[in-house]
């Protein structure tokens, strides 16, 4: 406000001079008229000299009055452009104040880092999930709160925004100032005009400790589980199932059932259809050949819909009977 109310007095100063200027000028034409009509009265002026005001005073006075209108016209020319100025100024204070008030209030863990590799705003929500203050996430490069095996990949999702490319649900682990890990998960993208990396989070501790756990008790659990999407691809399984078919759970993540030969790796395809048509559960009695006796397995074929009620995944579970 300070600026603004000089920038209108510097304004106000600078069309007073060119009104004093104006005045002063138009007074020495005036000036000049009644010298010239005193020369005429009185003889004892030569004819040169009245020639020499009557041509060169009148100039003077007139280059200035020129001069005084082209500051003048400076002087809109100026006052329009600190207009224009002063709006975009203002547009920006209230997209301030509104960019602030929306980082106050979101749940969602918010940030602005600089090319610098420091934060430039940070989110309500982000100073409570970390703990620390907000200027020590302001003050402090951003790496130093990243777990040591993430920094790699970060460097290298923030090359790929470098290049124009979006980031969508990166993960990272950011340290807390109580010294544990909060797992997030990111969407950023870069703004080479301003410099800036616009950034939004979801903290996943909770939900990816939930599905380690799970996974757990799933890998521990007495019976056989494979889940394939629609395709065919296996999505999720289990050790006991891993292990029978002599795979590692990982090393089944992502393949297609049609490309492995055990008879476990999918139900049979009727029983699917049924599962398919009914969306019901289907229960029947299996036999399969393992190391060179044959054993039997109470099976169910099930299906897993989202929350429009599709079907996209098709699960089986297999319990051996005794």
């Amino acid at each position: 406000m300070n600026d603004k109310k000089k920038t209108v007095e510097y304004f106000s100063s600078w069309q007073v001079q060119n009104k004093i200027t104006l005045i002063s000028l138009i007074a020495i034409l005036l000036l000049s008229a009644l010298f010239v009509a005193a020369a005429i009265i009185l003889p004892a002026i030569s004819t040169a000299q009245i020639i020499a005001f009557i041509i060169l005073i009148p100039a003077l006075a007139c280059f200035g009055i020129a001069t005084c209108h082209s500051s003048s016209l400076e002087l809109e020319k100026a006052r329009r452009d600190y207009d224009k100025m002063a709006q975009r100024l203002s547009e920006t204070e209230d997209s301030q104040i509104t960019l602030d008030r929306f980082f106050s209030i979101s749940n969602d863990l918010m940030a602005v880092a600089g090319k610098d590799g420091r934060l430039k705003k940070v989110s309500k929500s982000l100073v409570n999930t970390l703990g620390y203050s907000e200027e020590v996430l302001l003050s402090t490069p951003f790496f130093d709160f990243i777990h040591p095996e993430d920094r790699a990949s970060t460097r290298e999702n923030i090359k790929a925004l470098s290049l124009g490319l979006r980031s969508v649900d990166f993960v990272n682990r950011y340290q807390t100032a109580q010294g544990s890990y909060r797992t997030l998960s990111w969407s950023a993208v870069a703004d080479d005009e301003l410099g800036v990396r616009f950034a939004s989070a979801r903290d996943v501790t909770d939900e990816r400790n939930f599905r380690t756990r799970m996974q757990q008790i799933l890998d521990s659990a007495p019976f056989l589980l494979i889940v394939k999407d629609t395709e065919g691809v296996i999505t999720n399984c289990n050790d006991a199932f891993a292990g029978l078919v002599g795979f590692t759970r990982e090393s089944l993540l992502g393949k297609n059932v049609r490309l492995l030969t055990s008879p476990l790796h999918s139900a049979p395809p009727e029983k699917e259809q049924e599962v398919l048509r009914s969306r019901i559960p289907v229960t029947f009695d299996e036999v399969f050949a393992s190391k060179g006796a044959e054993e039997k397995y109470l099976s169910t074929v099930f299906p897993i819909l989202d929350q429009t009620g599709k079907i996209i995944s098709i699960g089986k579970v297999s319990v051996k009977v005794l």
